[in-house]
């Protein structure tokens, strides 16, 4: 599209008029201010003679949030914009490779072919062309199998070439942005909108930009699903679906596959598809499903994906089944940033053999489940409804044949390897009438006394 451009003016941001037919794109407008706060450029505006908007509404809607009371537009010429169409034989067209990946191979175009036959061609076909003479469809897959179909020989198309694989992917998803799509085809796009904003994103050299909560909100939005945690849902449904696509015909996992496939082919309904997934795993596959990995507030954490892959990070809130919010080590510490699960691992601990008498009593009671809270305790904590390990617990004391202090700190660490059920025998057996509160105390007692004198 080629247009006249005529003057610059500084212009009021808020006195200029936007058509219904212009929509703002979220992750384009942060892109916009990250942009400004680094070298404080605004991108092109471009407004009609009368003050209605053209061209960049991501731009405009920037400077309004950045509270800019004037913005340099430029002035268009009173022409109206002209298309430079060519006309293509539909034999030369390729569809992209990315297309059938996302949407698939079997659409039913007969009713638009019949369109096309009575009405003719009401849209043209986007291309990019390529150094062998033939052309890629960025716009109009549908629409070749249906000129095909109808006998269409050539079309009019514009040709357009891209700066980034990210550009050409982009607009890609965009012309098929008002289709009617499947669950499968929404996730689909979305995961590539994640991988350009990805790729985007290390463009931008560490400048801010979107969290992964707020991107997959937007993403969410864009592809048709709503917010980001039914987003999250669809994408695990689609990879459960995907990773059973080779199973044996006839077995468990197959029908397994075909269920979600009819789950995730219809235009909503992610509740089901993911409600299957909660269900309980065949028994075929018992042994190889793992429980999923939820980290815990302060733990820390390596990154092993995303924008900061290969940081460091400590987990600071756990904001829900799927993110926590986390610092990055390196950056500024009033930084937080929303990471995934699954851009997330673990970092092994490494346990040091005891130095001390103290650090061998703390050891202990670490493995036999005491003083995880700040306060003194006798019984283990442990999960609601269970109660503490059932097995036999080591009582052999190393040295009997010390006095005073030694012998009484020996004594201690033996208790201290006793189950809670073998300790209340003990002390019941010193004195028979021993009841719960006493026990609480003499344990406090004990472990007080026993932590000052290995300090």
């Amino acid at each position: 599209m080629t247009q006249k451009l005529d003057n610059f003016k500084s212009c009021n941001p808020y006195l200029i008029r936007i058509p219904a037919s212009l929509s703002i794109d979220e992750i384009e407008v942060s892109k916009v201010i990250s942009s400004f706060q680094a070298d404080g450029m605004i991108p092109d505006i471009i407004i009609s003679e009368d003050g209605e908007l053209i061209e960049g509404i991501d731009a405009l809607e920037a400077a309004k949030r950045l509270e800019q009371q004037m913005v340099m537009v430029v002035i268009a010429s009173s022409t109206k914009p002209q298309i430079d169409i060519k006309w293509i034989p539909i034999e030369l067209l390729d569809p992209h490779p990315i297309n059938s990946q996302i949407y698939g191979e079997s659409e039913d175009v007969t009713t638009l072919a019949e369109s096309i036959t009575k009405n003719g061609l009401q849209e043209i076909f986007t291309l990019k062309p390529e150094e062998n003479g033939r052309y890629t469809i960025i716009h109009g897959h549908r629409r070749r199998l249906a000129c095909l179909k109808a006998g269409i020989k050539v079309v009019p198309s514009k040709l357009k070439n891209f700066s980034t694989t990210e550009d050409e992917l982009a607009a890609l998803l965009s012309g098929n942005e008002y289709r009617e799509k499947t669950i499968e085809q929404k996730v689909r796009e979305g995961l590539l909108w994640e991988k350009i904003e990805q790729e985007e994103a290390k463009l931008r050299q560490g400048r801010a930009g979107q969290g992964v909560g707020a991107t997959r909100d937007i993403i969410a939005k864009r592809v048709g699903l709503g917010s980001g945690v039914n987003y999250e849902h669809a994408v695990a449904a689609l990879k459960e679906m995907d990773g059973s696509k080779d199973a044996p015909i006839g077995s468990v996992q197959h029908h397994r596959h075909q269920q979600f496939k009819q789950l995730l082919s219809r235009p909503r309904g992610v509740d089901a598809a993911y409600k299957l997934i909660k269900e309980s795993a065949p028994l075929a596959t018992a042994e190889i499903n793992h429980k999923r990995w939820t980290p815990k507030e302060f733990e820390r954490v390596k990154i092993k994906d995303g924008p900061y892959k290969g940081h460091l990070a400590t987990v600071r809130v756990v904001t829900g089944a799927f993110s926590a919010v986390c610092h990055i080590d390196g950056t500024p510490e009033d930084k937080r940033y929303q990471i995934a699960f699954n851009q997330m691992e673990a970092i092994p601990e490494v346990t040091k053999p005891p130095t001390s008498v103290k650090q061998e009593l703390n050891q202990k009671q670490e493995e036999l489940g005491f003083g995880r809270g700040k306060r003194s305790q006798l019984l283990p904590e442990v999960s609601r409804n269970q109660g503490p390990p059932v097995e036999q617990q080591s009582a052999t004391i190393t040295n009997l044949n010390t006095t005073g202090d030694v012998l009484a700190c020996e004594v201690a660490i033996a208790l201290l390897k006793l189950t809670p059920k073998q300790m209340y025998e003990v002390m019941c057996k010193v004195e028979p009438e021993l009841d719960a509160s006493r026990l609480e105390a003499i344990w406090k007692a004990l472990e007080k006394s026993l932590a000052h004198k290995a300090a």
